[in-house]
């Protein structure tokens, strides 16, 4: 799990669930009242956290932040597999060549580099 919820602090609004592009977040009831929990399918993008309105979504310890997720063009030899695993839809290309990643559209999940099977992903912490 890459980030914690703290559930004194969460309003139950499911924003986060909203903005969640790999569907990581799910709704809960207990306790009389409603929570949303970070499932194992979480990617690390830390698009919940800053899209929380009350802020009381946070890293967990030891996370890393990813800051930047690019594609090595010598290495890219244009097979679509991380365009078609990409959950914002920010991968651009042609068959058998170099792919691109749109930065401006870039959650920085790096579930594009756990596709490439050649490597050709680079992920900046």
């Amino acid at each position: 799990m890459a980030y914690i919820i703290d559930k004194d602090a969460c309003v139950g609004c499911g924003y986060c669930k909203f903005v969640c592009a790999v569907g990581a977040i799910e709704e809960r009831r207990e306790n009389d009242r409603d929570y949303y929990f970070i499932t194992d399918a979480c990617a690390g993008c830390g698009q919940c956290a800053e899209s929380c309105l009350v802020q009381c979504i946070r890293p967990a310890e030891g996370h890393k932040q990813i800051k930047r997720v690019y594609i090595d063009r010598e290495k890219c030899i244009g097979c679509t597999l991380c365009k078609r695993n990409c959950p914002a839809d920010a991968i651009d290309g042609v068959v058998k060549e170099p792919f691109e990643i749109r930065q401006d559209l870039c959650i920085r999940c790096g579930i594009c580099a756990t596709k490439c099977r050649k490597d050709a992903i680079v992920v900046e912490y």
